[in-house]
């Protein structure tokens, strides 16, 4: 049984102070083993630096990295370039709406203004006809009324019989009275 399984009395202290241990380890084997994955560790990084230092002293392959570096370097800067002509165009092409806004706003502001002139113009020039319309047309009726009332009077006048006064007759005149009036 391990020691994780036994139940202890309070008696047996030495049964605690002894580390779990599984069947299959060994102290010395783990040193051992540590010792050998450091060494292992440091030929295989070892062998990597050799390797790229091995490399660098060639130089074909010194020139295929720089050659490389230097691709890598002009396609960042293509695509730096390309970026800007691109902010560029976004930028252009707002300013053209925002302007060709303005224009607009100000062209359709400016015929709504010319408009209410022309209306305001043409309801003055309304307002005087019907003005002077109306003048003329009481300018006709009075005419008209003048025109009635006299031909009236020539009536009255020519119906009422001539009376010769040197005759010694009286002459009465009929007034009418109101009917309101006649109960005085």
């Amino acid at each position: 049984m391990t020691s994780s399984s036994k139940q202890h009395s309070p008696g047996d202290e030495t049964a605690l102070d002894e580390p779990a241990r599984t069947p299959y380890t060994d102290p010395d084997s783990e040193i051992t083993f540590n010792g050998f994955a450091r060494v292992a560790l440091g030929v295989l990084i070892g062998a990597t630096l050799g390797g790229i230092a091995g490399a660098l002293t060639n130089k074909r392959v010194v020139d295929r990295i720089n050659r490389t570096v230097k691709d890598v370097g002009n396609t960042v800067k293509k695509t730096a370039v390309s970026v800007n002509d691109t902010v560029q165009e976004v930028g252009d092409a707002v300013y053209s709406v925002a302007t060709s806004v303005n224009d607009t706003v100000k062209d359709a502001g400016g015929t709504v203004k010319e408009t209410a002139e022309s209306v305001n113009g043409t309801m003055q020039h309304t307002l005087g006809a019907i003005r002077n319309t109306t003048k003329d047309v009481n300018g006709t009726v009075q005419e008209t009324l003048d025109a009635v009332k006299k031909v009236a009077d020539d009536v009255n006048a020519s119906t009422q019989p001539d009376v010769d006064k040197s005759s010694g007759e009286t002459l009465y005149k009929l007034v009418p009275v109101n009917a309101a009036e006649s109960n005085l």
